[in-house]
């Protein structure tokens, strides 16, 4: 699903979101053919949810950790580790972790950033975005609360959380990443500087570890687990920015962030044709070759590859 981010940029580059916190959602239709001259829209894909919770359970100063290795690399790329609100223990005091979910990775934790695509992509309002939404009219019905179920006593918030985190990583494709093409690949892909940003492996945190603000116990299935998102969950400027920053909510808005975007996780490529944060990239190749900003070297070192050698190198990503 694509959907589309609008607002207004006004005297100085502050953006402001447009209504309903700047969403529109266009299901399949064309963008717009003409907007007002300090207008800017930008694309987003919604990302995948499968592993999310593994994610979650990743040590914020690992996150913080990858920061500091990239200063060290001599590349110029310099990804900035996100504080972001945890929704669900912000009261009365405003709770921070690392960010990891959303192209800016603008929440923390699975609870915050559901809650935000239950009212914001669903249309459901919840505990956490409670509000009305500012363009419904006050003659009609008001828009759906997510309220308790009377015989399990849980929110749809809740049961969606919780199912999202029973969900498995994407697999690979197993007979492929044996092969020595995609093998060979994956050590090109480590020598030329992609994993730099798209960190292979995470440990995550030891069962029965209390994060989200104390909220959140990590459960043995998801403590403990070497996992492979191939992430830094940083942002980066790699020269696709549409100028456009997200937040939690609207308070939280970093100007700072307007044109990066979060390392996008690789688990699961092979099922995606559509690629970067917009989609606007039809394929592997495609994708690489839109790396500006801090990833300019790299992309740079990519270009003067062998034929052979990127070849190897996109097997390896056809098999993640």
């Amino acid at each position: 699903m694509t959907v589309q981010r609008k607002g207004a940029l006004l005297v100085g580059g502050l953006f402001v979101p447009a209504s309903e916190g700047g969403l529109h959602h266009r299901s399949g239709e064309s963008a717009e053919n003409s907007v007002p001259a300090n207008q800017i829209t930008g694309e987003r894909v919604s990302p995948s949810l499968l592993g999310d919770g593994y994610l979650e359970a990743i040590n914020s100063r690992d996150i913080e950790q990858k920061a500091q290795q990239q200063r060290q690399v001599n590349l110029g790329i310099e990804g900035e580790a996100v504080g972001a609100p945890v929704l669900e223990a912000s009261r009365p005091a405003i709770t921070r972790q690392v960010g990891r979910f959303g192209w800016k990775s603008q929440h923390s934790s699975l609870m915050s950033s559901c809650a935000d695509s239950l009212r914001n992509e669903l249309g459901i309002r919840n505990r956490l975005y409670p509000d009305e939404y500012p363009t419904h009219a006050a003659s009609d019905s008001p828009t759906p609360f997510d309220t308790p179920d009377a015989k399990t006593h849980k929110t749809e918030l809740e049961r969606l959380v919780a199912e999202i985190r029973q969900t498995s990583p994407p697999a690979r494709d197993t007979d492929l990443a044996a092969s020595s093409d995609a093998q060979a690949g994956e050590k090109l892909f480590a020598q030329i500087g992609c994993a730099v940003c798209h960190v292979a492996t995470y440990k995550t945190v030891k069962p029965g570890t209390r994060i989200n603000g104390g909220t959140y116990k990590v459960p043995k299935f998801l403590g403990n687990q070497v996992i492979h998102p191939y992430s830094d969950f940083l942002l980066h400027d790699v020269g696709t920015g549409d100028g456009i920053p997200q937040a939690a909510k609207p308070e939280y808005l970093d100007q700072s962030t307007a044109n990066k975007f979060r390392t996008a996780p690789l688990w699961g490529l092979r099922f995606r044709q559509d690629q970067m944060h917009d989609g606007n990239s039809p394929g592997t190749e495609a994708a690489i070759a839109r790396h500006g900003g801090e990833a300019t070297k790299v992309r740079q070192r990519y270009d003067h590859l062998t034929p052979a050698e990127k070849h190897q190198l996109q097997q390896f990503l056809k098999s993640l």
